[in-house]
């Protein structure tokens, strides 16, 4: 049997160590993931990112009914701006800015909405460098204005020369609208400084030098198409580029782009989604020349991750790269994708796998803005803590990392204790809520972790039974359904599930592999290839490749047994031969090796495919001597 993983997160640094670039960032936050809780006991949550010249991380979003801004520098909250890293803003009724921009003198501008008694309004901000309002726009810093019925602000343009360009939806359609430096309408611009009505929803904005405008979105319509428009620095329609109506296209279905990027050569880059025959979402990438067509040096990108797909935002790298970051949606869970293209569109194959990182940060996570600080992605958005919306970051690995591929995990033990450990990362999953737990009892013989923060054990006889932690509801807790039942043989000895976490598959001793269900979705096929030991209680665990391509066996001492596309693991692994020792196997989240489990809780890295072993997990349990652990298994 034989079969070949492609990992686009390997790749070999100049001085022959291995780099891991898209992987999370193992020492930043929780595996990757750091929420920040701007007001203790308060909801908060980030909309947009920008990068400003120091390479320090802008954030607009809200906190509570606040208007919110912070500075990120170095992945920390910035001491020098506002008040420890944050300022936040009180307009009339509720207040949220959902784009964010640098000025050319340090300071930072935000777009967003005011909601209050009155209705919707669309409302500007600035910033001076140190994070206090700017009293030379508009008086304090503070704008709102009305264009038609309930408004609001999308997407906002620094200009070079202090002004500022702000676009959006109102009740006639979308707007774009122009500001001078000190905050007045600027006349320049559609006579009176605001260009409305435009056919269409408003997502994103790119400024060309010569002062000609992109602006991206969706026609009205139902089921929407994308939408490009350009504007010439008067405001006023350019139809060379897709015509009075600006350029739209069906990519299928209700689509729509949701941000634009320029390059230094006038191409436009835009990202959005649209819907593939099953009527699922899925990110689309393409490249626009100044005349309007697709750049046929550009292969455009399309690919579906999960049922429900939308990326959020774009960003370019400064060496041509364009890193996208959006989410994908399976059931009541939610993944971030961030994907990263070289600059003729071709994924980028020294970047997580083949170009994309999917990260299961919680079921509540979500992305709603992107950067590339230091070669690095970084995307912002919400986690949940303690019940309630939080401003979530997400870090990956730069591209001249040489850590391993970082990963969180758990082991169980005969009893139906769950206990954490991690490695590559500064923290340790905890908080299992609604596990079983059978004191005394020898009966557990199988852990699997599935998306969304949720869980099963299996029992000897071929019980499974759900759990949830993390940010993940209980009424979330996963329905197995359709698994064997061996009512007093104690004969199960593991098991796994499918990426999708669809389904899975429960492990007898004698080696045969058997599928059931997870809430509507379908069993998972049978497996071939697999070993089987007729009368033998040799098998101790399975694992499957995180792309569903097959997967391994693991017998009692330490002997590794691959099956379907999964590559060969790689000599001088953990073996004992002769010994009845091993208690369960894992993969790393993105297949590059992973671990076995001891009976006594040791657990022990081994490579696949000529890849490195990863990280030495530290921080689980240990009981010396005790046959107590019962299985093994690492968060996608």
């Amino acid at each position: 049997m034989t079969g070949v993983l492609s990992c686009g997160g390997v790749g070999l640094t100049a001085d022959g160590a291995m780099a891991w670039p898209g992987d999370p960032h193992g020492s930043f936050g929780a595996c990757g993931t750091k929420a920040f809780d701007v007001v203790a006991g308060t909801p908060s949550g980030a909309r947009a990112a920008a990068l400003d010249s120091a390479g320090r991380v802008l954030i607009a979003g809200w906190a509570d009914d606040h208007g919110l801004v912070m500075r990120l520098d170095g992945g920390e909250l910035d001491s020098t701006f506002g008040t420890a890293g944050r300022t936040r803003v009180k307009l009339t009724g509720t207040t949220r800015y959902e784009a964010v921009a640098p000025t050319v003198v340090g300071g930072v501008i935000a777009a967003g909405r005011r909601t209050g008694s009155d209705g919707v309004d669309s409302t500007v901000l600035r910033l001076r460098p140190n994070g206090t309002l700017d009293p030379t726009f508009n008086g304090d810093g503070k704008l709102s204005f009305n264009v038609s019925g309930d408004d609001a602000a999308s997407a906002v343009v620094a200009v070079t020369d202090g002004g500022i360009l702000v676009g959006g939806d109102a009740a006639g359609g979308g707007y774009v609208s122009s500001y001078t430096n000190g905050g007045a309408p600027d006349s320049t611009w559609a006579g009176d400084g605001r260009r409305a009505g435009l056919p269409m929803n408003i997502r994103g904005l790119a400024r060309r030098a010569d002062g000609a405008v992109y602006v991206g979105g969706s026609t009205t319509a139902s089921p929407a198409d994308w939408r490009i428009m350009r504007l010439n620095p008067d405001g006023s329609t350019d139809d060379t580029f897709g015509g009075a109506n600006g350029l739209t296209v069906d990519v299928g279905g209700d689509d729509a782009v949701t941000a634009v990027v320029l390059q230094p050569d006038g191409a436009l880059v835009a990202t959005g989604f649209g819907n593939g025959a099953a009527g699922h979402g899925q990110t689309v990438v393409r490249r626009y020349l100044a005349n309007g067509s697709v750049d046929p040096a550009f292969t455009p990108f399309r690919e579906a991750f999960g049922v429900s797909d939308i990326p959020v935002a774009i960003t370019r790298q400064s060496d041509g790269g364009i890193v996208v970051a959006g989410n994908s949606k399976v059931g009541g869970d939610n993944d971030i994708v961030m994907i990263r293209l070289r600059d003729d569109g071709v994924p980028d194959d020294g970047f997580g796998i083949d170009g994309a990182t999917v990260m299961d940060a919680g079921a509540r996570s979500v992305v709603a803005g992107v950067v590339a600080p230091d070669g690095g992605a970084l995307a912002v958005g919400t986690v949940r803590r303690s019940g309630r919306d939080v401003v979530g970051t997400f870090r990956l690995q730069a591209d001249t990392s040489t850590a391993k591929p970082p990963a969180q995990g758990v082991v169980v033990d005969a009893f139906g204790g769950i206990h954490g450990w991690s490695a590559g990362c500064i923290t340790k999953p905890s908080g299992f809520v609604g596990a079983p737990y059978w004191l005394g009892w020898d009966i557990v013989r199988g852990i699997a972790i599935l998306p969304g923060n949720r869980g099963l054990v299996v029992d000897g006889y071929g019980g499974a039974h759900a759990f949830t932690f993390g940010d993940a509801a209980s009424s979330t807790r996963p329905v197995i359904r359709g698994t064997p039942y061996w009512l007093g043989w104690d004969i199960v000895r593991g098991v796994a599930v499918v990426p999708e976490g669809t389904g899975g598959y429960e492990l007898d001793g004698f080696g045969g592999v058997h599928p059931f269900s997870i809430g509507s979705g379908p069993k998972p096929p049978l497996l071939t290839g697999t070993p089987y030991w007729l009368g033998q209680d040799r098998a101790r665990g399975i694992a499957l490749m995180p792309d569903g391509g097959g997967g391994y066996i693991v017998d009692a001492t330490g002997r590794i047994y691959r099956f379907g596309g999964a590559p060969a693991p790689n000599a001088g692994g953990p073996s004992w031969p002769g010994q009845d020792i091993v208690r369960g196997i894992a993969l790393a989240p993105d297949g590059s090796g992973g671990w076995l489990v001891d009976r006594s809780g040791g657990v022990h890295p081994f490579g696949t495919g000529g890849d490195v072993a990863p990280a030495n997990p530290v921080g689980g349990p240990y009981w010396l001597g005790w046959d107590i652990v019962r299985g093994v298994a690492v968060l996608p």
